[in-house]
């Protein structure tokens, strides 16, 4: 649910510490850190994030009691997700816990990666009419047209939608039009 709903990689879900949520001006999470496994080894390391910039993701309602329960009696320095034996935890770890291969072929979507739920989260706020901008900073890209070519796509189904949102806006109704031919509403029209 929190890669899903946040948008955030891996390393960075896998990097959060209690100390990383936030309250202020709402329910959040401060990313300051990836943990990321050696290529060589997998043995897991705290690294700098992608961008080399800490950014703040928003929390959305239903992701408050999981990371209050998550959180709930540790100290600001202990991992929000840690590993059985301690530790941050694996995506290997966490694939096994939460039968990662078993849920895909549940939904018939075998192919689906973790990272893909960072694509989800773009889906589901752009459907929710979200902000280009807002989805660059959550995202943690360099410029909305950078998450815009990536994710541009799914706007195409908004465009309808946002039709109607924006119809009705100036106060005029079909009820009120007059006679096409009035050149004052023509102009108007226009």
């Amino acid at each position: 649910m929190v890669l899903a709903l946040t948008g955030i990689r891996w390393g960075e879900l896998a990097g959060l510490r209690v100390g990383d949520r936030i309250e202020v001006p709402g329910q959040g999470l401060r990313l300051q850190r990836a943990v990321l496994a050696s290529s060589d080894t997998g043995e897991l390391y705290v690294d700098t994030l992608k961008s080399h910039a800490a950014r703040t993701v928003p929390l959305v309602a239903e992701l408050v009691p999981i990371l209050d329960r998550w959180t709930a009696g540790k100290a600001d320095d202990q991992w929000i997700f840690p590993a059985p034996i301690g530790g941050p935890l694996s995506e290997s770890n966490w694939k096994r816990s939460v039968q990662w291969t078993s849920a895909k072929s549940a939904i018939g979507k075998t192919a689906l990666r973790v990272h893909d739920l960072r694509h989800t989260c773009a889906s589901l706020w752009l459907a929710g009419g979200a902000d280009p901008k807002v989805l660059q900073r959550i995202l943690g890209h360099a410029s909305a047209a950078m998450t815009m070519d990536l994710y541009g796509h799914l706007i195409d189904d908004n465009l309808w939608a946002a039709a109607d949102r924006l119809g009705g806006l100036t106060g005029a109704s079909e009820a009120e039009t007059n006679d096409p031919g009035d050149s004052d509403e023509v102009e108007k029209d226009a």
